[in-house]
């Protein structure tokens, strides 16, 4: 059947809120820092009905299924999540960009067995075309120090050879060993406006493993990386109300860090932050309606 279509309607707003079929996954994408907030709920789900022995449940395995890639990866903070009596809640800061993901949470019961899965698929939007800040550094660490960036020089990549050669009596050739090429690097520089900015890439470039992302039509792959040398240049007069630098550093690829056990890491988000906004703990519970309400600070 033909579909008919109509230039000039307007575009479908894609919902705030994605839903699994069976309504026990849901995924918001938090678009202010390119991530997924990702909340597991088959006790009691807004849509659907409670999945077999909910009240058993204990934990849930989240894996991200990329575009391309042979096999899901676990979900950083979802490898495992704490899901007891069939609730709990996830972040992915690590999502590709501009590319449709999918989804699946799979839930393990107090016996070590798994229940069923539920699966869904949500978009992180990338930098439009045209856009100046178009490069995100993302700290795995520390996700409020992540960052969206100007690119001002991005030469490509470099890859240095594993080569090894020697001479070889009676003969005009040399005999070679050869190993794979050393993951190709790229010096980059990025331009930083604002005092607050500058001082939040500052703490960036030294807090550990970063990720590098930049949207589909670069033709640059995610990478995962370590800040060795970077230098710092003002690009303006210094002591104005809105200053601007100019880093310059190596994105030297390393493998994906390890994601089990890890803790779920909220940008902006901490027992700090509660702790300074409520005095006690019975505002907490007055503030927030659920567990997964307090993780993720309201938005599930």
């Amino acid at each position: 059947m033909p579909m008919i279509v109509d230039p000039s309607a307007p575009q479908v707003t894609p919902p705030d809120r994605v839903t699994s079929p069976d309504g026990w996954l849901a995924a918001l994408v938090d678009e202010q820092w390119a991530g997924v907030v990702l909340s597991y709920n088959a006790a009691a789900p807004a849509d659907g009905t409670a999945a077999p022995r909910a009240a058993d449940m204990r934990r849930v395995q989240i894996v991200r299924q990329d575009p391309g890639a042979p096999a899901p990866v676990p979900v950083r903070s979802g490898d495992t999540a704490w899901a007891i009596e069939g609730v709990g809640t996830a972040y992915d800061h690590e999502a590709p960009l501009g590319v449709a993901v999918i989804y699946t949470a799979t839930t393990i019961y107090a016996d070590g067995s798994t229940g069923p899965s539920s699966s869904l698929a949500v978009t992180v939007p990338a930098p439009e075309p045209g856009d100046d800040a178009d490069l995100w550094i993302k700290s795995l660490d520390t996700p409020a120090f992540s960052s969206r960036v100007m690119i001002v020089d991005w030469p490509g990549m470099s890859s240095a050879g594993r080569i090894t050669t020697t001479d070889v009596a009676g003969s005009s050739y040399r005999a070679t060993a050869y190993d794979t090429h050393a993951a190709p690097t790229i010096q980059v520089t990025v331009d930083v406006t604002g005092a607050a900015r500058i001082e939040r890439v500052r703490q960036l470039l030294v807090d550990g493993v970063l990720l590098a992302q930049v949207r589909p039509g670069y033709l640059y792959a995610d990478r995962y990386f370590v800040v060795g040398d970077w230098t710092e240049k003002p690009t303006g007069k210094l002591g104005v109300d809105d200053p601007s630098m100019q880093y310059t550093f190596e994105i030297a690829p390393v493998d994906r860090p390890d994601t089990a056990g890890q803790p779920m890491r909220l940008p902006a988000w901490s027992w700090d932050a509660v702790a300074e906004q409520f005095e006690t703990w019975d505002a907490v519970a007055a503030s927030y309606a659920s567990w997964a309400s307090l993780s993720t600070n309201g938005v599930t």
